[in-house]
């Protein structure tokens, strides 16, 4: 899959990589150099390897692609992003997306367009003057993207569970049927008296009911680390493309146990109680959505 991200220069499109997909916080993105041409930033999604083509915007860089339109070429979504601290530049972005635009045309490009009304956040800018950005940069760039069924979002870096949630929809929209069974997962984890983290192998959080995980972004490192040598020992060992671990403390009551399904999607369940019939029944229906989940994607990775 390839996104491209495309703005004006500082318009913010670097931070949204680093502090969404590379675990950078806000205060780390600030006073970077701008993107020389672009950067090509590959991240495995769901057994999909995401390719992430942030698009420098100086002057010269732009006109250097819509003179070359191959760097283009397969984007699946575009996300045009515009920067609500400098309404000044709005007519200058409309321009240069409508060139954009033009040249998808020409070469019969149709990607989904997410568009990302950026830099939301009161940290440098007046509350009031951001509520008004904001409102003439939708009369603007929505009308401008109407016949690509745009959908807007409206972020910051220093939302990052949000921004990160805004990614994971977007890939996740990208598989036919998935997203209803993200929608169920979330309300079944919410009445299940258990910590549970629903994540790919590669450690990417899809949906969690556990106090400090993120849903969106990668899982802390000896989680995901626990993950992939589970992983690797269903590949090497059991031979089979789903596998379940159990481990108990031989000094208490807790459990974790870790379902691999598909060799793609990871359950990972963590208790500190027995559980009652009711909850173990809604654990045993989740399971079984989760293996239906995995089945999807791998049907979905055949049909591209």
């Amino acid at each position: 899959m390839k996104i491209s991200l495309v703005g004006l220069s500082g318009c913010g499109k670097t931070s949204i990589y680093l502090t969404t997909f590379a675990s950078k916080k806000p205060e780390e993105t600030k006073g970077m150099a701008p993107t020389i041409m672009y950067e090509i930033r590959r991240h495995p999604f769901l057994g999909l390897e995401v390719s992430i083509f942030d698009f420098g915007g100086q002057e010269q860089y732009r006109e250097s692609y819509l003179s070359d339109p191959k760097v283009f070429m397969e984007t699946d979504v575009l996300i045009p992003v515009i920067d609500l601290h400098e309404p000044d530049s709005f007519e200058e972005a409309k321009r240069y997306f409508a060139d954009i635009m033009e040249l998808f045309k020409k070469n019969n490009i149709k990607p989904a367009v997410h568009i990302f009304f950026h830099k939301y956040d009161v940290e440098d800018y007046v509350k009031e003057l951001l509520d008004t950005n904001l409102e003439k940069a939708k009369s603007i760039f929505l009308d401008l993207f109407a016949e690509w069924n745009p959908v807007y979002h409206v972020t910051s870096i220093y939302e990052q569970e949000r921004l990160a949630e805004i990614f994971r929809d977007i890939l996740v929209a990208s598989y036919k049927s998935l997203e209803k069974h993200v929608e169920t997962a979330q309300k079944q984890l919410s009445e299940i008296p258990a910590r549970i983290i629903i994540s790919d192998t590669a450690g990417n959080v899809i949906v969690h009911n556990v106090q400090g995980v993120s849903t969106g972004l990668q899982l802390r490192g000896d989680l995901r680390d626990f993950i992939s040598a589970c992983n690797n020992l269903r590949e090497n060992f059991f031979m089979s493309d789903s596998a379940e671990f159990t481990g108990r403390g031989l000094d208490g009551d807790k459990e974790i146990s870790l379902h691999v399904f598909k060799f793609i999607l990871a359950v990972l369940i963590m208790k500190t109680q027995e559980l009652d019939e009711s909850a173990k029944e809604k654990i045993e229906t989740l399971l079984a959505d989760m293996s239906m989940f995995a089945d999807l994607v791998v049907r979905a990775h055949s049909e591209t």
